[in-house]
Protein backbone atom coordinates (compact mmCIF):
# COMPACT_ATOMS: atom_id res chain seq x y z
CA UNK A 1 0.00 0.00 0.00
CA UNK A 2 1.01 3.08 -0.75
CA UNK A 3 -1.04 6.04 0.60
CA UNK A 4 -2.45 9.18 -0.95
CA UNK A 5 0.57 11.40 0.70
CA UNK A 6 2.65 10.62 -1.79
CA UNK A 7 1.03 10.85 -4.65
CA UNK A 8 1.19 14.61 -4.88
CA UNK A 9 4.27 16.28 -5.50
CA UNK A 10 4.42 19.91 -3.36
CA UNK A 11 7.14 22.88 -3.26
CA UNK A 12 9.77 21.56 -0.85
CA UNK A 13 10.62 24.87 1.62
CA UNK A 14 14.70 24.89 3.28
CA UNK A 15 14.19 24.60 6.76
CA UNK A 16 16.92 24.73 10.20
CA UNK A 17 16.63 22.66 12.76
CA UNK A 18 18.24 22.85 15.98
CA UNK A 19 19.31 19.76 18.12
CA UNK A 20 18.51 20.93 21.65
CA UNK A 21 19.95 19.07 24.48
CA UNK A 22 22.60 16.02 24.76
CA UNK A 23 25.90 15.76 23.41
CA UNK A 24 25.03 17.33 19.26
CA UNK A 25 23.17 20.08 21.65
CA UNK A 26 23.08 23.51 19.36
CA UNK A 27 24.04 21.37 16.18
CA UNK A 28 22.06 23.03 13.41
CA UNK A 29 20.68 20.83 10.31
CA UNK A 30 19.24 21.73 6.99
CA UNK A 31 16.33 20.01 5.56
CA UNK A 32 14.33 20.45 2.40
CA UNK A 33 10.97 19.90 3.59
CA UNK A 34 7.63 19.45 1.71
CA UNK A 35 5.31 21.94 4.31
CA UNK A 36 3.02 19.17 4.71
CA UNK A 37 4.88 17.43 6.97
CA UNK A 38 4.92 20.17 9.29
CA UNK A 39 8.92 20.00 11.06
CA UNK A 40 8.06 19.75 15.22
CA UNK A 41 8.69 23.34 16.35
CA UNK A 42 11.65 23.63 18.72
CA UNK A 43 9.40 24.52 22.16
CA UNK A 44 7.05 21.17 21.27
CA UNK A 45 10.01 19.34 21.01
CA UNK A 46 11.66 20.40 23.90
CA UNK A 47 8.15 19.56 25.91
CA UNK A 48 7.80 15.96 24.79
CA UNK A 49 11.69 14.96 25.38
CA UNK A 50 10.65 16.46 29.00
CA UNK A 51 7.73 14.40 29.14
CA UNK A 52 9.54 11.24 28.08
CA UNK A 53 12.28 11.49 30.87
CA UNK A 54 14.62 13.96 28.76
CA UNK A 55 17.58 11.58 28.57
CA UNK A 56 17.36 7.93 27.00
CA UNK A 57 19.98 5.65 28.01
CA UNK A 58 19.86 1.98 27.78
CA UNK A 59 17.22 2.95 24.72
CA UNK A 60 16.57 2.59 20.75
CA UNK A 61 14.39 5.19 19.11
CA UNK A 62 11.74 4.05 16.67
CA UNK A 63 10.66 7.42 14.11
CA UNK A 64 7.71 5.62 12.28
CA UNK A 65 7.57 8.80 10.31
CA UNK A 66 11.09 10.04 9.57
CA UNK A 67 10.03 13.70 8.07
CA UNK A 68 13.09 15.45 8.90
CA UNK A 69 14.50 12.81 11.14
CA UNK A 70 15.36 15.50 14.08
CA UNK A 71 13.03 13.54 16.63
CA UNK A 72 15.87 10.30 16.08
CA UNK A 73 18.60 12.86 16.26
CA UNK A 74 17.80 14.10 19.21
CA UNK A 75 16.91 11.07 20.96
CA UNK A 76 20.38 9.61 19.68
CA UNK A 77 22.05 13.13 20.86
CA UNK A 78 20.91 12.27 24.52
CA UNK A 79 22.18 8.74 25.17
CA UNK A 80 20.19 6.49 23.13
CA UNK A 81 22.26 3.77 21.29
CA UNK A 82 20.74 3.54 18.18
CA UNK A 83 18.32 6.05 15.80
CA UNK A 84 15.82 4.10 13.42
CA UNK A 85 14.16 6.27 11.09
CA UNK A 86 11.04 5.13 8.26
CA UNK A 87 10.49 7.76 5.44
CA UNK A 88 8.41 6.54 2.59
CA UNK A 89 10.13 9.57 0.23
CA UNK A 90 13.36 8.80 -1.33
CA UNK A 91 14.67 12.61 -1.14
CA UNK A 92 13.94 13.00 2.25
CA UNK A 93 15.90 9.43 2.90
CA UNK A 94 18.22 10.28 1.72
CA UNK A 95 18.79 14.16 3.55
CA UNK A 96 18.12 12.48 6.86
CA UNK A 97 21.61 9.89 6.15
CA UNK A 98 22.92 12.80 4.83
CA UNK A 99 22.48 14.72 7.88
CA UNK A 100 23.42 12.09 10.32
CA UNK A 101 26.90 12.15 8.28
CA UNK A 102 27.20 16.07 9.09
CA UNK A 103 26.54 15.25 12.69
CA UNK A 104 28.59 12.40 13.10
CA UNK A 105 26.42 10.10 14.11
CA UNK A 106 25.84 7.77 10.98
CA UNK A 107 27.17 4.49 12.60
CA UNK A 108 23.94 4.81 15.49
CA UNK A 109 21.64 6.25 12.81
CA UNK A 110 19.69 3.98 10.35
CA UNK A 111 17.11 5.42 7.69
CA UNK A 112 14.39 2.67 6.15
CA UNK A 113 12.81 4.31 3.23
CA UNK A 114 9.74 2.08 3.55
CA UNK A 115 5.84 2.37 4.18
CA UNK A 116 6.10 1.76 7.51
CA UNK A 117 2.27 0.65 7.91
CA UNK A 118 3.44 -2.19 5.75
CA UNK A 119 6.85 -2.93 7.20
CA UNK A 120 4.97 -2.85 10.61
CA UNK A 121 2.44 -5.85 9.82
CA UNK A 122 5.58 -7.99 10.14
CA UNK A 123 6.21 -6.71 14.04
CA UNK A 124 7.25 -7.90 15.82
CA UNK A 125 10.12 -10.10 14.03
CA UNK A 126 10.95 -7.10 11.85
CA UNK A 127 12.30 -5.21 14.75
CA UNK A 128 14.54 -8.46 16.24
CA UNK A 129 17.50 -7.55 14.24
CA UNK A 130 17.69 -3.88 16.08
CA UNK A 131 17.58 -4.65 19.79
CA UNK A 132 20.29 -6.54 20.58
CA UNK A 133 20.19 -5.66 24.47
CA UNK A 134 17.53 -7.57 26.31
CA UNK A 135 17.07 -4.89 28.81
CA UNK A 136 17.17 -1.94 26.07
CA UNK A 137 13.95 0.10 26.00
CA UNK A 138 12.18 1.43 22.68
CA UNK A 139 11.14 5.14 22.24
CA UNK A 140 8.46 5.09 19.66
CA UNK A 141 7.60 8.47 18.16
CA UNK A 142 4.63 8.25 15.62
CA UNK A 143 3.90 11.57 13.94
CA UNK A 144 2.55 11.20 10.78
CA UNK A 145 1.11 13.77 8.37
CA UNK A 146 -2.08 15.14 9.78
CA UNK A 147 -4.24 14.09 6.53
CA UNK A 148 -3.22 10.19 7.59
CA UNK A 149 -5.11 10.28 10.60
CA UNK A 150 -8.48 11.12 8.17
CA UNK A 151 -7.41 8.97 5.22
CA UNK A 152 -5.45 6.35 7.16
CA UNK A 153 -6.39 6.39 10.84
CA UNK A 154 -7.52 3.18 11.28
CA UNK A 155 -4.45 1.41 9.62
CA UNK A 156 -2.49 4.12 12.05
CA UNK A 157 -4.37 2.49 15.09
CA UNK A 158 -3.51 -1.31 13.86
CA UNK A 159 0.18 0.01 13.29
CA UNK A 160 0.46 1.37 16.57
CA UNK A 161 -0.90 -1.67 18.61
CA UNK A 162 1.38 -3.81 16.80
CA UNK A 163 4.30 -1.49 18.04
CA UNK A 164 2.59 -1.58 21.17
CA UNK A 165 2.56 -5.28 21.32
CA UNK A 166 5.94 -5.66 20.30
CA UNK A 167 7.63 -3.24 22.35
CA UNK A 168 9.42 -4.35 25.93
CA UNK A 169 8.20 -3.02 29.16
CA UNK A 170 9.44 -0.11 29.91
CA UNK A 171 9.00 1.60 26.38
CA UNK A 172 8.19 5.02 25.82
CA UNK A 173 5.42 6.16 23.11
CA UNK A 174 4.87 9.80 21.87
CA UNK A 175 2.33 10.26 19.14
CA UNK A 176 1.55 13.37 17.32
CA UNK A 177 -2.29 14.58 16.74
CA UNK A 178 -3.84 17.49 15.18
CA UNK A 179 -6.23 18.98 17.79
CA UNK A 180 -9.37 17.58 15.62
CA UNK A 181 -7.89 14.38 15.51
CA UNK A 182 -10.14 11.99 17.77
CA UNK A 183 -8.74 9.81 20.22
CA UNK A 184 -10.23 6.84 19.09
CA UNK A 185 -7.31 6.45 16.70
CA UNK A 186 -4.64 5.68 20.04
CA UNK A 187 -4.82 2.23 21.23
CA UNK A 188 -6.76 1.39 24.64
CA UNK A 189 -4.13 -0.66 26.31
CA UNK A 190 -2.14 2.34 26.87
CA UNK A 191 -2.93 5.23 29.73
CA UNK A 192 -2.30 8.08 27.52
CA UNK A 193 -1.07 11.48 28.76
CA UNK A 194 -2.43 14.42 26.12
CA UNK A 195 -1.02 17.97 26.19
CA UNK A 196 -1.85 20.22 23.59
CA UNK A 197 1.22 22.03 21.73
CA UNK A 198 -1.31 24.31 18.88
CA UNK A 199 -1.30 23.29 16.53
CA UNK A 200 -1.23 20.21 17.93
CA UNK A 201 -1.87 17.40 20.79
CA UNK A 202 0.82 15.17 21.79
CA UNK A 203 -0.39 12.04 23.10
CA UNK A 204 2.49 10.31 25.71
CA UNK A 205 2.61 7.07 27.34
CA UNK A 206 5.02 4.33 28.78
CA UNK A 207 4.25 0.49 28.49
CA UNK A 208 4.14 -0.90 32.28
CA UNK A 209 5.33 -4.52 33.28
CA UNK A 210 2.55 -6.86 33.75
CA UNK A 211 3.04 -6.60 37.51
CA UNK A 212 3.09 -3.09 37.15
CA UNK A 213 0.20 -1.17 39.02
CA UNK A 214 1.01 2.75 38.24
CA UNK A 215 2.92 4.59 35.07
CA UNK A 216 6.51 5.09 35.90
CA UNK A 217 6.62 8.03 33.29
CA UNK A 218 7.75 11.10 35.20
CA UNK A 219 4.63 12.86 33.50
CA UNK A 220 4.94 17.14 34.30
Amino acid sequence: MIHNFIRTKHTLETTTLRIIAGNLRTRKIQFAVDPRTRPMKDRTREAVMSLLGGTFPNAIAFDLFGGTGVLAFETVSRGASKGIVFEILKSAAREIQANAKSLGISDSLEVIQTDVLDWSKGLPGNCTRFSKNANEIWVVYCCPPYSLWETNGKQLLAMLERWWNAAPPGSLFAVELEESTPTEFLPTQADWDLRVYKPARMAVAEKESAAEDSPALPLN
